[in-house]
């Protein structure tokens, strides 16, 4: 009877140990990469980055890159080429590229855009907005 009960309290311990050892794989969130075009002064830009600010703590995986073109040469440059990869010309700002998307302007409905593009993003291996950029050259 002694040995019986050792045997069960051996192979519950082992049972148990093999449960835990066995854990779920790690589902590693997809990266999401947006890149702003803005200018410093315009009042849709603002409202852009006042509205990105209330999404972040909802999007963790979410990282904006900022680059203002009203005042520096270089991130026009780097607007203009951006636009030419995704098959559009540098217009207004604000203008973000997502995935295979440009967004330009700022409003509530441009938002829901934005966030739909973030979700797809997330759900879907979306193409990083350099990796177009590089495709140029």
């Amino acid at each position: 009877m002694r040995k019986t009960i050792i045997a069960l309290l051996v192979l519950c311990s082992l049972l148990l140990i093999s449960c835990t050892a066995q854990q779920p794989p790690q589902i590693e969130e997809q990266e999401v990469v947006i890149y702003e075009f803005y200018g410093k002064g315009c009042p849709h830009c603002t409202n852009l980055n006042k509205w990105i600010e209330e999404i972040k703590p909802k999007y963790p995986q979410l990282e904006v890159v900022q680059h203002e073109v009203y005042r520096n040469s270089t991130n026009r440059k780097l607007f203009q080429k951006m636009a030419k990869a995704y098959g559009k010309k540098a217009g207004g700002v604000p203008s973000i590229f997502i995935g295979e998307k440009n967004i330009v302007g700022f409003s509530p409905q441009v938002g829901e855009k934005i966030e739909a593009e973030i979700l797809n993003c997330i759900e879907a291996l979306c193409t990083h907005p350099l990796e177009k950029l590089n495709s140029l050259e």
